[in-house]
């Protein structure tokens, strides 16, 4: 054997040595990250069930995204799947349960909060819909269609407050570059306008007495912090 091959041998053994002790090291903060492996399982599992949806199979995969949620408990993404199966079929129940225990553990999980916004919004329940909204735009402030999603239910409810502080955040955001279709930022300029207006007909006020008094239609036209 040449020095040349017994360098190369030498070589590849330095390496090998090397990855098996990052390996060594990586190891225990892995198995600290994640005990017996339950996010990987359940991620195999969920993948199973996304098959399944993806074949036409809500049965099955609803059985694949119990067992993922049974495997690890803070699995999100297999809660707000099978909330959604739940939400298409009509039992709304079902899917109030499911996607409410996703947020017990997850509350900041935009799925899961417009899962429940949207089976509240069905069962009536519009007031604890707009509450899930508030906290989704909250989480993910640059969601065009959650916030229009919002806008929409607050003029269901005559909350104009709500709707005009929607109807802004999308016309701040095609301010600050994003592309938005045309007809949409027209629609929420319109709805302010009209909000302002009608607001200037009836009830005018400066901004410094809005701030300070009770009306939370007034605040919101006065932007108040």
């Amino acid at each position: 054997m040449g020095c040349y091959d017994a360098r190369m041998i030498r070589g590849h053994r330095a390496v090998a040595f090397l990855c098996g002790l990052a390996l060594a090291c990586f190891a225990p903060v892995a198995q600290a990250q994640d005990p017996g492996g339950r996010a990987v399982r359940a991620s195999r599992l969920r993948a199973m069930g996304q098959a399944f949806l993806a074949a036409g199979d809500p049965g099955s995969a609803a059985g694949y995204f119990r067992e993922a949620i049974g495997v690890d408990p803070r699995d999100a993404e297999s809660y707000a799947a099978l909330g959604g199966i739940y939400l298409d079929r009509g039992s709304l129940g079902d899917a109030l349960e499911v996607f409410s225990a996703g947020l017990h553990v997850r509350p900041d999980h935009p799925p899961l909060l417009r899962g429940l916004a949207s089976a509240l919004e069905r069962r009536g329940a519009l007031r604890e819909a707009a509450e899930a909204l508030r906290a989704l735009v909250q989480t993910v402030s640059s969601s065009v269609d959650d916030h229009r999603a919002r806008a929409e239910l607050a003029r269901r409810r005559s909350a104009w407050s709500e709707a005009l502080a929607s109807y802004r955040a999308i016309i701040d955001l095609a301010a600050a570059g994003s592309d938005l279709p045309r007809g949409l930022v027209l629609e929420a300029r319109e709805y302010v306008e009209a909000l302002v207006l009608l607001t200037g007909e009836t009830d005018p006020v400066r901004a410094s007495a809005a701030c300070s008094g009770p009306s939370e239609l007034r605040r919101a036209l006065a932007r108040c912090p």
